[in-house]
């Protein structure tokens, strides 16, 4: 488990540096890298109630409140996302890889003055 935590938190300061990087900031990365600390929890989905009725199981329908969620699927394929406008579209990953999401907290909200 330890060595999975590394691995994890290796890839997130990964996606976190691109993510400075994007926005030219990447002199801004060393320090709020340098003061986290990361929480690994495994979760096991239950099916949701309309899942159930449906034969279907899953979670209920949510938003990732943090920056990131790292997902490595076991094996149940059952990852689906859904773009704002749009049908929810199935995630087909192979079983030794990671889906790197941006959660809620990446939004970038406009300001007018």
């Amino acid at each position: 488990m330890l060595s999975y935590a590394k691995q994890v938190s290796e890839l997130e300061k990964l996606v976190d540096k691109m993510v400075f990087e994007s926005y030219g900031a990447e002199k801004h990365f060393e320090k709020p890298v340098e003061s986290t600390t990361y929480l690994l929890r495994p979760i096991k989905y239950r099916a949701a109630k309309e899942g159930l009725e449906n034969g279907k199981i899953g979670s209920n329908v949510h938003t990732d409140k943090g920056f990131l969620a790292i997902l490595h699927q076991s094996q149940v394929d059952a990852l689906q996302v859904q773009p704002r406008k749009g049908n929810w579209i199935a995630v087909d990953f192979p079983p030794e890889s990671f889906v790197v999401m941006a959660g809620d907290a990446y939004e970038v909200k406009q300001i007018i003055h």
